[in-house]
């Protein structure tokens, strides 16, 4: 990884926000559709937790993105559990120790949460699916 490219240039360009499994039918099979990557809704990865994160992603086989929110504390025990990504967008030096446990666990930390395609609170109608499908559809 070169010195000047930044965690989220690494990320893929798509990502999408989950709520709960009940998206999880409707996102492409890794290989059978663009790269993509899944993040909890706003302020659900704190609520939840990240072994929550963790069972709701992990069949997906997809770059999942941790949202800690401003809780440097969960965003280290993510890391420390295995998260490859993790938002933390606490201010100050906890910040600091973040990003150094990211490097010493071989995560990446991101100090702010990347846009993503949002639906809106499940259920989900096929209007909001077929909006799922052309976002993921769309080239780059």
């Amino acid at each position: 990884m070169g010195s000047s490219m930044k965690p989220e240039d690494h990320l893929p360009r798509k990502i999408v926000t989950l709520h709960d499994a009940s998206l999880l039918p409707h996102l492409p099979e890794p290989g059978k559709g663009p790269p993509y990557a899944l993040i909890p809704a706003p302020g659900l990865g704190r609520i939840m937790g990240y072994r929550w994160w963790q069972t709701l992603t992990a069949p997906l086989d997809v770059v999942a993105v941790f949202d800690a929110g401003t809780a440097p504390a969960l965003a280290a025990s993510a890391l420390r559990a295995g998260a490859r990504w993790v938002v933390c967008t606490c201010p100050g030096p906890a910040q600091e120790t973040v990003h150094a446990l990211g490097v010493l666990c071989g995560g990446h930390v991101l100090t702010s949460r990347p846009d993503a395609l949002t639906l809106g609170r499940p259920p989900y109608n096929a209007y909001r699916i077929g909006q799922l499908l052309q976002y993921l559809a769309q080239e780059d």
